[in-house]
C-alpha cells in the first residue's frame, strides 16, 4: 500500500484506475512515452516551490471540477513529494497532484521562472496565485485529501528516494511476483514509488537486464542490483535535471544506437501497463540469466 489514510488510497489501485503512469524527463524528450514528472522531477519541484510555503493563495483558476475554490485564501503549510505525487498541505486539507501521462507545471516567483523547462501552453487544470508569484498545472489529476498531516499517511519505505526506503523489502516484493516481467514491476508504485518509464528503461539497461525477463528467471543477485540501481539512478536523474542535462546523458531511453555496443536500439510497447521499452538485444539478452548468475 502506498498511502495509509482514512480513505485508504492504494497507490497501485489508483495507478490502474486513473492510468497514473507518467514517464519523465526534459520536455524535449517527449516521444509518446511520458511526461517530465517522474519521482526525481517532483523532488526538484518541491524544492523549486519552497517560496510559496507559508503564503496564502490569493486567487484560484483552472478547468478542474473538484471544487478548487476551496483553496482560495488558504495558506500553504507544506509542499512535499512522494513517489510521483506532489502534495500541497493547506491547513486541514491537502491537494494531491498526479501528473498522469502528459501533465506538467510552471511557476514564477516575483516574475522569474523557477521551473525552467516545464512550460506548456493550453488550458490549465489549476492556477494558484500568490502575492509573490504563481503556479500553473496542466493535464494533471487533482484530488483533495482531508487531514492536517497527510504526509504521515504516506509509506515512505517504498519511495525510492526517501531516507526510509527499504531495498530489502522491495526485493522481497519483487520476488513475490515470479510470473511478472521486471519492466512491469519497476513501474509498480507500491514497490518502486517514483520510478517512471525513463528510470525503468535506464535501470534495466544499466543492469543489462531484458525488459521482458520474468522475475522467476532472474537471480537474487540480479534482483538486488535492479533494486539498488532504481535508487542510485533516481538520484542521478535528479542531479541531471538540476543541470538541464538529462536528455544528453541518457544511455538507452529515446536512443537509436546502444551506448555500450553501438548496436541498434529496439523499441516495443508491452506489458500490463502497455509502456514503451527501449532495449539492446545484444546487451540485454533474455536467456540464461540464472545460469550465468547475473
Amino acid at each position: 500500500m502506498g498511502v495509509r489514510c482514512g480513505k485508504s488510497i492504494r497507490c497501485d489501485g489508483v495507478e490502474r484506475a486513473l492510468r497514473l503512469i507518467p514517464g519523465g524527463t526534459d520536455v524535449g524528450l517527449r516521444d509518446g512515452t511520458g511526461s517530465p514528472e517522474e519521482g526525481p522531477s517532483l523532488r526538484l519541484a518541491a524544492e523549486q516551490l519552497r517560496p510559496f510555503i507559508g503564503r496564502r493563495i490569493k486567487a484560484v483558476g483552472g478547468n478542474s471540477r473538484i471544487g478548487i475554490e476551496r483553496l482560495r485564501h488558504r495558506r500553504v503549510d507544506e509542499i512535499f513529494a512522494w513517489g510521483k505525487h506532489l502534495v500541497f498541505q493547506c491547513g486541514d486539507v491537502a491537494l494531491r497532484v498526479h501528473f498522469l501521462l502528459w501533465g506538467t507545471f510552471a511557476a514564477t516567483v516575483r516574475g522569474q521562472s523557477v521551473t525552467g523547462d516545464y512550460r506548456r501552453t493550453g488550458p490549465p487544470r489549476l492556477v494558484l496565485t500568490f502575492s509573490n508569484g504563481e503556479i500553473t498545472i496542466w493535464s494533471a489529476s487533482l484530488r483533495f485529501v482531508d487531514g492536517r498531516d497527510v504526509r504521515a499517511a504516506y509509506d515512505f519505505t517504498v519511495d525510492v528516494m526517501a531516507p526510509e526506503w527499504d531495498p530489502r523489502a522491495a526485493a522481497r516484493r519483487v520476488r513475490q511476483h515470479p510470473a511478472a516481467s521486471i519492466a512491469d514491476l519497476l513501474l509498480d508504485q507500491s514497490i518502486f514509488a517514483g520510478v517512471g518509464n525513463i528510470i525503468k528503461n535506464e535501470v534495466l539497461f544499466r543492469t543489462r537486464t531484458s525488459p521482458f525477463a520474468k522475475v522467476r528467471d532472474l537471480s537474487s543477485r540480479r534482483v538486488r542490483a535492479i533494486v539498488d540501481d532504481a535508487r542510485t539512478f533516481s538520484f542521478r536523474f535528479l542531479e541531471l535535471r538540476r543541470a538541464f542535462a538529462l536528455r544528453k546523458s541518457l544511455e538507452i531511453y529515446g536512443k537509436s544506437a546502444c551506448a555500450a555496443c553501438g548496436g541498434k536500439v529496439s523499441r516495443r510497447i508491452h506489458g500490463t501497463r502497455q509502456r514503451r521499452s527501449f532495449f539492446c538485444q545484444a546487451c540485454q539478452p533474455t536467456r540464461r540469466l540464472r545460469r550465468r548468475g547475473h
